[in-house]
């Protein structure tokens, strides 16, 4: 498969190899998000010395590194067992000094974590090695990870011995919604939107999908099929990230099915509010889950919400943890057809608000709406003319001048009216003393004569084809 996306961060890692001295790189993110695939399209060409941490106790990850050390730099030894990580990177330092060439030594540590929290004392002897030697040297490192807090706390914190060393980190997301769209170039803006909706463009998701089938399909074979990629995944994951896997998937579960307040989880899942509290910052730290502040409105803590910003994980506990009996005796069509076809649009509702959200970032930080656009986010409070809640589905800010874009988002198989029309236009009070420069209506099957013909300036309407334009 080609490779898609990821052109800034390969250009990060190009100008870092293409320097003259020592350099150290800090790259992590949450599994399936590509770090390999990526480090792997950068070290095409270089010759590295590519090394993948495994889970072990014991000295594993010492004889495997070694074998790996002496295989790229004298392939007739790959017998011979070195002693000790110092061994092995004084090895490699002796190498690269004997070296001539002027080349850069590209060395590659993936799943880092897995080394280092068998063998302790490999950070100390990594900071002796750069510092004595390394950091004089045309030497490349990079450290990657899966476990987020080990590498923010463990080799980017201040107590670490590796503290102060690197030269670059690189904190991977998953794709926005745009790049997601090119693993099918042939689907609709409907189905590429859909896509993005249950995969959260992360990459290894994106790629589990065939292009030569339908949505549908691909949503039967890996969703509704025992034997399919996405049956087990969430669970997979869970096993990987934590011990009590039923306290979680029991959260996961809640939220995704729309209990998003900490004592409506606590509640659903029958665990007391200090557990529930625990696992919601372990959850957020492996991010799996997010919470949502609403945008001017930060203070007022009763009104943040816990989301699933994984939308392979929404998907599934909103449809297929219920279906597990189905699908397991080969029902799952039906299944699909019967239960999940029909709330599909219904689903994507988030979804599209946050496809929206990006895209008016995109268009409003380069003043496209006539103001700098430096934030945006949903807003969520209480009406005070109306006395009751209220939300706006897009809120762009521009915080020098006290401006503000805002837009209503409807993923939907009907037209956007009139009514929908009013409820925006009405709404721009809730946001003084921001002056709303644009009001933008989002509308999957756009919008009926009525708002068609409505003649204020400040009014844009943004067909979903817009919303996938290449810009």
């Amino acid at each position: 498969m080609r490779f898609i996306g990821r052109k800034k961060e390969l250009a990060v890692l190009e100008r870092m190899y293409q320097s003259s001295g020592f350099e150290m790189l800090i790259m992590y993110g949450r599994r399936r998000v590509g770090k390999t695939t990526l480090l792997g399209e950068f070290s095409k060409g270089k010759h590295p010395l590519f090394y993948t941490g495994i889970e072990s106790k014991d000295d594993e990850n010492l004889h495997e590194l070694g074998s790996t050390v002496f295989s790229h730099y004298d392939p007739g030894n790959e017998g011979v067992r070195f002693r000790s990580y110092a061994d092995v990177f004084g090895y490699i330092t002796s190498k690269v000094k004997a070296d001539k060439t002027g080349c850069k030594h590209l060395i590659i540590i993936d799943e880092y974590p897995y080394i280092a929290e068998s063998a302790t004392e490999i950070a100390s002897v990594l900071q002796r090695e750069i510092d004595h030697e390394w950091k004089s040297l045309n030497i490349m490192l990079v450290l990657c990870g899966s476990s987020i807090t080990f590498m923010e706390e463990n080799v980017l914190g201040e107590k670490s011995p590796l503290f102060g060393r690197r030269t670059g980190q690189m904190d991977l997301h998953p794709f926005d919604y745009l790049t997601s769209s090119y693993f099918t170039p042939d689907y609709s803006v409907e189905e590429k939107a859909m896509l993005y909706g249950i995969t959260g463009g992360i990459p290894k998701y994106l790629a589990s999908i065939d292009p030569a089938l339908s949505l549908k399909e691909n949503i039967l074979n890996q969703f509704f099929d025992a034997s399919g990629y996405f049956y087990e995944e969430p669970k997979n994951l869970l096993r990987q990230e934590f011990r009590d896997v039923p306290l979680y998937f029991a959260i996961l579960n809640a939220i995704g099915n729309g209990y998003t307040k900490m004592n409506e989880i606590a509640s659903k899942t029958g665990f007391d509010t200090p557990k529930i509290s625990q696992a919601l910052k372990k959850l957020e730290a492996v991010r799996i889950i997010r919470r949502d502040i609403p945008i001017l409105n930060e203070k007022n803590k009763k009104l943040s919400q816990y989301l699933l910003m994984d939308g392979m994980f929404g998907f599934w506990f909103r449809f297929v943890s219920k279906a597990s009996m189905a699908i397991e005796r080969g029902y799952g069509q039906q299944y699909y057809n019967n239960t999940v076809e029909p709330f599909l649009h219904d689903y994507m509702g988030l979804v599209f608000e946050s496809i929206c959200q990006e895209y008016v970032f995109r268009s409003g930080i380069t003043g496209e709406y006539g103001t700098t656009i430096t934030q945006v986010g949903k807003w969520r409070g209480n009406d005070p003319v109306r006395k009751c809640p209220a939300d706006i589905d897009v809120v762009g800010i521009d915080t020098v001048s006290k401006t503000a874009v805002i837009g209503e988002c409807k993923f939907k198989t009907s037209s956007f009216g009139k009514e929908e029309y009013e409820t925006l236009m009405d709404r721009g009070r809730l946001l003084q003393p921001y002056t709303i420069k644009k009001y933008l209506i989002f509308s999957l099957s756009g919008v009926t004569k009525w708002v068609f013909q409505q003649t204020d300036p400040r009014v844009e309407t943004i067909p979903i084809e817009k919303l996938f334009a290449d810009r």
